[in-house]
């Protein structure tokens, strides 16, 4: 048996339920630190030049976490697990000259399991027709949201469209035909894939009763830049929708459980399986209450990496658990899945 197995049974079961208690989840994610520190080697060589080990930590919140630069290390893998086990590798974003970030698996079941639960504690109908303006994941298998529209196709409609062809271009024809239906429809795509349908729409399409967006991504490193009032906006201007049929997902390739917010001004919540911090990014430390500073998550679905990731996001963090974003580091590397829309 593999020494992780035991481990993703114990994550899986924890899927299933509500909540999980701050001392549930301290207990589970100590297992899980040690058994990355045992068998990721960079990790390891990380929390010992900083004094972190299993032996000096005891609560969640202090396990150190891992900058999601280290991805994109080209000397050693992010893995806690052998390199003749990788069944399947999904890459960052990012254009050919570009080092790009990797996150290797060595199964998807997690993986899934954790997208899955996560869309279904949204408690959101299911439509006749689910449209996805992302790459389908047989022509991109490499990216991360791709997987997870697929993944989730099948939970969100009976029929599932995919307008971005293979050759990058968009086609909006479907989306014409379907929302003529009058069934309710729920499309789903990074920020900038949706303005260019915007750009494309010659006018605007009254979209069914009850349909939802699902949206995603920012703009850092594309050409186009826009607040989160004027994207939705255009949802109305454009699509017919409202701000609250609007939900906006993070996440990113280093992780594998999303966060998602509902119209504006609400904050993004994780599912029971992860938490939250928010640090000041010179000393390390939970910044003051209200104040921003990076964003750090602890995934329990990131068994077979590390569990624990500093992104370069803005944030302020709530009490409950939530986040609310601010934006990207403007000193950070861009990056994210609108900008691989973009290109």
């Amino acid at each position: 048996m593999s020494p992780y197995n035991d481990l993703e049974a114990q994550i899986l079961s924890y899927f299933e339920q509500d909540n999980l208690s701050d001392n549930s989840f301290s207990k589970i994610a100590l297992l899980v630190f040690g058994f990355q520190y045992k068998n990721n080697s960079a990790y390891q060589n990380y929390c010992s030049a900083i004094g972190s080990t299993p032996e000096t930590i005891s609560h969640w919140n202090q396990i150190p976490p891992l900058p999601t630069d280290a991805f994109k290390s080209t000397d050693t893998a992010i893995a806690s697990f052998p390199a003749r086990q990788i069944k399947h590798t999904f890459l960052t974003s990012g254009t050919t000259s570009e080092v790009r970030g990797k996150h290797d698996f060595p199964s998807l079941s997690l993986y899934e399991a954790s997208i899955r639960y996560r869309w279904k504690q949204l408690k959101l109908p299911k439509v006749a027709c689910g449209i996805f303006l992302t790459p389908s994941p047989a022509s991109a298998p490499n990216s991360s949201l791709s997987h997870m529209m697929g993944v989730l196709e099948s939970s969100i409609a009976s029929e599932s469209i995919w307008l971005l062809k293979d050759n990058g271009a968009l086609d909006d024809s479907a989306l014409v035909r379907c929302a003529s239906e009058k069934e309710p429809l729920f499309l789903l795509g990074t920020a900038i894939s949706f303005l260019e349908l915007f750009d494309r729409l010659t006018e605007p399409i009254k979209l069914p009763k009850a349909s939802m967006v699902m949206e995603t991504g920012g703009y850092k490193g594309s050409h186009r830049n826009l607040e989160k009032t004027e994207l939705y906006q255009l949802f109305e201007d454009k699509l017919g929708l409202h701000e609250n049929s609007i939900i906006n997902e993070y996440s990113m390739t280093e992780l594998s459980s999303q966060f998602y917010t509902q119209g504006i001004g609400d904050p993004h919540y994780g599912p029971p399986w992860t938490r939250t911090r928010v640090i000041d990014p010179r000393t390390g430390v939970d910044s003051a209450p209200g104040s921003p500073g990076y964003l750090v998550i602890y995934d329990l679905a990131n068994l077979y990496s590390v569990m624990a990731i500093q992104t370069q996001d803005i944030a302020v963090a709530h009490n409950d658990g939530s986040f609310t974003l601010m934006g990207r580091d403007p000193s950070a590397l861009p990056r994210g899945c609108s900008r691989s829309a973009d290109s």
